[in-house]
């Protein structure tokens, strides 16, 4: 196994290069995550030969954020391997790539924006900060930072030019041999794109540059064949060889969206024709902006309303300055002189992103501020095909349709829209839940943390968050063990930390047990009335209620406090129970279970773990009060929502189901 991203020293992301008696093929991309002790050190490169447990990779699956299979489906297989039990590295030979990242790492390390200069150069945006990734896409710019058309078309234009210039030196000297030479024009091309393909590569094939790369040789073909051609079909063609040669590229969202910008961009040159380049540039921008959003709106739950101004300013400084310096430099092998160039950019670029840091959300329009919810893809379609047919038929009855399929849409969301909701987030081994009532939320239990980089918080809770456009008012940790707390320092470092002083007055460990209403929800600590011995029987169980509909949260309390509880005689009947423990055989309890009889009850758990959970014995006791059961382990996460008169129960597994995708 060669290695190919060591994120931490305890935690490697290896190319699996043979397992068993199987070797990869060399085409094939398979990627295996591995732990190993924290005293191993590794270079780029090395070898490592193990005995290990390997599985198939299991992704978590929730509402409102992007499905992690999609992504896991298309950059191919990927596994999971237990803690080897013997280990064996070998001498370290990196590939040409690995040294070409070294290469940029060595020469660009110490800039500002070193992370956006190393993604422009190599499509590895791993050493960008979280916060300029937010501010990129706060700002309507976030596609700058990938290897698109743009990229590889400026590079080809560089490299073709060069050729040429090239070319004409020598034919100084050697007149009569270029003279003769009928298709010199078409062979500089075929050069410069296979330069622009050795680019590609040296990235390490990303996607959106195979793709970029895929429709730039189409139109240089379509060029140099002299044929009469429009760009209109020319884009149809290229979208059918992109899907010809690869069916699922329709998954990649960034393919909807680059072929969605150049139709855009296509119109807007069309509608402005004859006007001033500064007027059709500013036309462009403005129809971007506007084309755009819809797609934004169902992707991302929001769009940029202030990306035509950043636009307008960024694509030329990116396009004219920031790559051409970049590519020059590079190709110079980071000649003094040019560093001086880029130390200046590097030193007011910086200094103007970090002005624009602290503005940052507010660039960007969530959909909540939309009447209803997300677009749902039928009116994301039903919106391009009215654009479509205006443009066709140069009528706005289209658009008047579209406008009255809408505004029914948003008077059905209204009216079908529960008084409250709740989601407990596919987590793996661990708890996290959302408690939501209009835009603000409730959240209980953070997930875990692994390696002391890792976590739950950064990467699923948070996107949760953003996608449903949630404003956070409140924060439960039940109690502190890491599968429910380790994403702790991660919330805190979100601008979270305030939101746990209610239930956490003066940074105690277990919750307040003074019950108080939340907008318009009874919210009631039951536990733990006495310090138990451990952090489990100091689980802080909370009872919901909207005079209704009752739902308890339980940590991972044990019979002994389920015993006290029932006791106590606390324990009202409930429709919604997520059960102690993630559904352990130690909690559960036959007179707890009785004492509840829950209508729905919801486990929390993962079925890479060596414990049994849920028990087999605990999911029979469910059954004999007549409980509907679920499992996050099998059906991802579980969304309840509240409505007047009934509750509606919904596992994103079953919404999310793909026939070529199984666990």
């Amino acid at each position: 196994m060669a290695l190919s991203k060591l994120p931490s020293s305890q935690f490697a992301t290896l190319k699996l290069l043979r397992i068993d008696e199987y070797k990869v093929p060399f085409y094939q991309r398979v990627i295996i995550n591995v732990p190993l002790p924290a005293d191993i050190s590794l270079q780029p490169g090395a070898t490592i030969k193990a005995h290990t447990r390997v599985r198939i990779k299991q992704w978590r699956v929730n509402f409102s954020v992007r499905d992690a299979r999609i992504y896991g489906f298309l950059h191919g297989p990927h596994l999971q391997a237990s803690k080897p039990a013997t280990l064996d590295i070998g001498e370290a030979q990196a590939t040409f790539a690995q040294h070409y990242r070294h290469w940029l790492d060595k020469n660009l390390g110490d800039y500002h924006l070193y992370g956006i200069y190393k993604a422009l150069l190599s499509a590895d945006r791993s050493a960008i900060p979280e916060q300029h990734k937010q501010l990129f896409r706060d700002t309507g710019t976030i596609h700058l930072l990938a290897i698109s058309g743009l990229h590889i078309a400026l590079l080809y234009g560089f490299c073709f030019y060069a050729i040429k210039l090239a070319l004409w030196a020598l034919g100084r000297c050697f007149t009569s041999v270029f003279r003769q030479a009928q298709s010199i024009n078409g062979l500089v091309g075929l050069s410069a794109l296979c330069l622009c393909a050795l680019f590609v590569l040296l990235c390490q094939l990303p996607i959106s540059a195979q793709r970029a790369w895929l429709m730039l040789a189409l139109f240089v073909a379509l060029y140099f064949s002299r044929l009469h051609y429009r760009l209109g079909p020319s884009l149809l063609l290229a979208l059918t060889l992109v899907l010809v040669i690869n069916p699922f590229a329709l998954l990649d969202v960034g393919m909807w969206f680059s072929f969605s910008a150049v139709a855009v961009i296509f119109v807007a040159l069309r509608l402005s024709a004859g006007r001033h380049w500064l007027v059709r540039y500013l036309w462009v921008q403005m129809s971007l902006c506007v084309g755009l959003a819809p797609l934004s709106l169902l992707v991302f739950g929001g769009f940029s309303w202030s990306a035509a101004l950043f636009n307008l300013l960024f694509v030329p400084l990116v396009s004219f300055i920031l790559l051409p310096l970049l590519i020059i430099s590079a190709l110079s092998g980071f000649a003094p002189w040019l560093i001086a160039g880029l130390e200046l950019f590097d030193t007011y670029a910086g200094a103007g992103i970090a002005y624009l840091q602290p503005l940052s959300s507010q660039f960007w329009l969530p959909g909540s501020q939309f009447p209803g919810t997300q677009l749902p893809v039928v009116i994301v379609l039903a919106c391009y095909l009215a654009i479509l047919a205006v443009l066709l038929l140069r009528t706005w009855w289209p658009a008047v349709y579209t406008l009255v399929l809408l505004s029914t849409f948003t008077l059905i969301e209204r009216v079908r829209a529960p008084s409250w909701q709740l989601d407990v987030l596919d987590v793996g081994h661990g708890l996290s839940i959302v408690l939501r009532r209009g835009e603000h939320a409730l959240v209980y239990d953070l997930g875990a943390s692994y390696f002391g980089q890792y976590s739950i918080v950064d990467n699923t809770l948070l996107p949760f968050i953003q996608s449903e456009n949630l404003s956070p008012e409140l924060t439960l940790i039940s109690h502190w063990d890491n599968d429910h707390a380790g994403g702790l320092k991660f919330w805190r470092s979100a601008g979270y930390g305030s939101t746990l002083v209610r239930f956490h007055p003066g940074g105690m460990r277990t919750c307040s047990q003074q019950a108080f209403n939340w907008h318009g929800l009874a919210l009631t600590p039951l536990w733990p009335k006495y310090i138990g011995s451990n952090d489990n029987a100091n689980s802080c169980v909370l009872l919901i209620s909207d005079g209704k509909h009752r739902v308890l949260l339980t940590g991972d309390i044990g019979i002994k406090e389920e015993a006290q509880l029932v006791a106590l005689n606390a324990l009202p009947k409930v429709d919604v129970l997520v059960s102690p423990h993630h559904g352990s055989r130690t909690s559960s309890s036959l007179a707890f279970v009785n004492a509840l009889k829950p209508i729905e009850v919801i486990h929390s758990s993962s079925a890479r773990t060596n414990w049994q959970m849920p028990h087999p014995k605990v999911l029979a006791r469910y059954q004999t009060v007549g409980a509907r059961q679920w499992q996050t382990k099998t059906q991802g996460g579980i969304r309840v929502q509240f409505y007047r008169d009934k509750i509606q129960v919904e596992a994103a597994k079953e919404q999310k189901n793909y026939w070529f995708i199984t666990d």
